[in-house]
């Protein structure tokens, strides 16, 4: 079921790659990670962690910590050699296949994207045995990103939309208590607490009480994992103003869908469960089904190129002026930059 995420949040996991990739090109200390080395790709349907070479020999240690008087340095370290196979590809798919075929739409070379930085610190994750990748699960990732940049009516100022086969798929395997750099590296229910872009942390259970929303996760945001919170939620309850609270029971009064807690929703003023109206029904609080959006109160499916439009949301990417339509109006179509 869909989960509607906060603008702060989507802001802070935006800012996070970028972030990480000034922080790593400042560094000059080359973390204990280095040592590690490049993992052989590995069979059809396989759940990977490192290479076979590093299942001999003892699992790679590491620090996250900044000791005192020296420089900061990103929590996913510098690294040497080539990335993991399945780190790579999946990184390419999310990152840097949408480059290309945006260039291709628009014309000139590929812009910056974060397929390096993406493959560099999920590597790392994958080598220190924090987190396992599917071959099954990361090609149809890539299966599906492929299909959803298909044409050019996509193309907008904005990042392409990730599938939903993407999500979920990088999947943590540390205990609580242990120490982190992600949520992603915990194991599920739990939550890397403390960790930020140059911070470690630790896994724990959701807090029932205390500071939330503060920090942001760099493994998450450079895999694009945008729903990670669902699987390693901060609070028991929800996160309500910066501190944790607890979810308003079914029935009970709310004025925000994420007062009434995980796979709920506020519908006049009470939290419900609700199911989320699909194409052609009236909006919950702005909410609709997966594959539709809200526009002007009811569900719809975004139009295609060439369609009539008013507005850019009533399309896959933009409504483009001087097209299909009346004066005021157009027709959806490709946007190559912010007008």
């Amino acid at each position: 079921m869909p989960v509607q995420t906060d603008g702060d949040r989507l802001q802070r996991l935006c800012a996070a790659t970028l972030i990480l990739h000034l922080c790593a090109a400042c560094a000059r200390r080359t973390s204990p990670e280095a040592d590690a080395t490049a993992a052989s790709s590995p069979d059809a349907g396989a759940t990977v962690a490192p290479s076979p070479e590093a299942d001999a020999a003892p699992s790679p240690t590491w620090s996250a910590e900044n000791p005192p008087g020296d420089e900061i340095t990103p929590v996913y370290g510098k690294a040497e050699g080539a990335p993991e196979p399945l780190a790579a590809r999946l990184c390419d798919a999310l990152h840097a296949l949408p480059a290309r075929r945006k260039a291709a739409c628009c014309g000139g070379a590929a812009g910056f994207h974060a397929a390096a930085e993406c493959a560099r610190a999920l590597s790392l994750a994958v080598r220190t045995r924090a987190v396992t990748l599917s071959t099954d699960e990361v090609g149809r990732c890539v299966e599906a990103m492929e299909r959803s940049l298909d044409g050019c009516d996509w193309v907008s100022p904005l990042a392409a939309p990730v599938p939903p086969a993407c999500e979920g798929i990088v999947r943590g395997a540390l205990d609580e208590g242990a120490r982190c750099r992600s949520s992603l590296e915990c194991a599920g229910g739990l939550r890397c607490d403390g960790a930020g872009p140059t911070d470690a942390g630790t896994c724990r259970a959701p807090r029932a009480a205390g500071p939330c929303g503060l920090s942001v996760d760099a493994l998450a945001a450079v895999t694009r994992q945008t729903r990670y919170a669902e699987a390693h939620p901060e609070c028991r309850g929800h996160c309500a103003g910066r501190a944790c609270a607890d979810d308003v029971p079914l029935g009970g009064r709310c004025e925000a869908h994420a007062a009434c807690g995980r796979g709920r929703r506020c519908v006049d003023a009470r939290c419900s469960e609700a199911a989320l109206p699909p194409a052609g029904a009236a909006c919950i609080g702005g909410l609709c089904a997966a594959g539709a959006r809200c526009v002007d109160g009811r569900c719809a499916a975004p139009k295609a190129e060439g369609e009539a439009c008013t507005r850019d949301g009533e399309c896959r990417s933009a409504c483009i002026r001087g097209g299909r339509g009346d004066a005021a109006g157009g027709a959806c179509g490709m946007r190559c930059a912010a007008p």
